[in-house]
């Protein structure tokens, strides 16, 4: 089987292989899955040497100035970040990039009610919760009684 277009013969099995996701700007989307191994071990090897580091530090240092407090919690922070940083370089950093963007596209197009609605339905919500409430706590009361009623 061959795809023909504008004089050319190519295979469809190369023209499958071909496709890769891409963006509207043309950045490819997903990497091979060895340098998406290569970066969660990465990003792996970073959040072990933050905690190994942390603890390591705080085992061993035993007077501590608030500064260097900081600047340690600094650097555990710092570190964190760059491990998640390379995490969303994976495929699934990228999917999940991509989900970001597409969730805020969408969360764009939402009508937000007005403040006067939100007020008005949240009232509706507390009176309604408050009479099944009422009527709970009534049916309790008769279920006690009959209860009474038959263990006396």
């Amino acid at each position: 089987m061959s795809e023909t277009t504008s004089n050319k013969t190519v295979p469809a099995k190369k023209a499958a292989d071909k496709k890769v996701a891409t963006t509207a700007n043309g950045v490819q989307l997903f990497v091979s899955p060895t340098v998406s191994a290569i970066f969660w071990t990465i990003a792996f090897l970073i959040v072990g040497a933050v905690i190994f580091g942390n603890y390591y530090y705080t085992t061993n240092n035993v007077s501590e100035s608030n500064l260097a407090r900081l600047i340690r919690v600094l650097i555990v922070i710092l570190g964190f970040v760059i491990a998640f940083v390379v995490a969303l370089l994976t495929n699934k950093g990228r999917t999940l990039v991509q989900f970001a963007r597409q969730s805020y596209t969408e969360l764009k197009k939402v009508v937000w009610p007005t403040r006067q609605e939100a007020v008005q339905t949240t009232f509706i919500v507390f009176v309604a919760v408050c009479i099944v409430s009422l009527f709970l706590y009534l049916c309790d009361i008769v279920f006690l009684q009959v209860v009474r009623l038959f263990t006396l």
